[in-house]
């Protein structure tokens, strides 16, 4: 397997240079941010709650809603981020000795049927967020309307599938958009 390893001597990578590409990649930047913020106060309140439980017997109330729903949006915020690095994990057992042309298209591929997985599940995230709002579904600890964690969720996802159709259409992911 082919692996690109960089190196800490590597100069800052400023990001695509056209509009839409430096748009999309400081809105996924931005995104990343936020979820590892959100990450590592899901890490804290983990935190908090095993040592109130174990000093004190007093855990966060809600903690694993809390922790559940934190990880879903870090998680829906960082892959547009990924996605315009061409951070994602790529298995190239089949492709590891195809040309480079032939990759290329396989990204191509990839990258239209991750944009419209992302906007399906963007769109029913809202659809989700719009039902909850409606029938008043909550958390069961914490008492939360669920709605909250599914209307967040979209645009994430909205945002992965912006990233998607970008690198497809720029042909070549992010990390090689510079040398065209």
């Amino acid at each position: 397997m082919a692996e690109v390893i960089p190196q800490l001597d590597d100069q800052r990578d400023p990001g695509p240079r056209d509009p839409v590409g430096h748009f999309l990649f400081a809105w996924s930047q931005l995104s990343a941010l936020g979820g590892a913020v959100l990450l590592f106060a899901a890490c804290g309140v983990s935190v908090y709650s095993v040592l109130g439980r174990w000093l004190f017997d007093a855990p966060v109330l809600g903690d694993v809603e809390l922790v559940q729903m934190a990880c879903a949006l870090a998680i829906a915020a960082c892959l547009p981020y990924a996605q315009m690095k061409n951070a994602h994990v790529i298995v190239d057992f089949f492709t590891h000795n195809a040309s480079a042309r032939v990759r290329r298209v396989l990204d191509r591929i990839a990258s239209v049927v991750l944009a419209l997985g992302a906007a399906v599940i963007a769109w029913r995230s809202f659809v989700g967020a719009w039902e909850a709002s409606q029938t008043g579904e909550s958390t069961m600890i914490l008492g939360w309307p669920l709605w909250w964690s599914y209307l967040t969720l979209g645009p994430g996802f909205l945002l992965l599938a912006l990233t998607a159709l970008y690198t497809a259409w720029k042909g070549q992911m992010h990390n090689e958009v510079g040398e065209q």
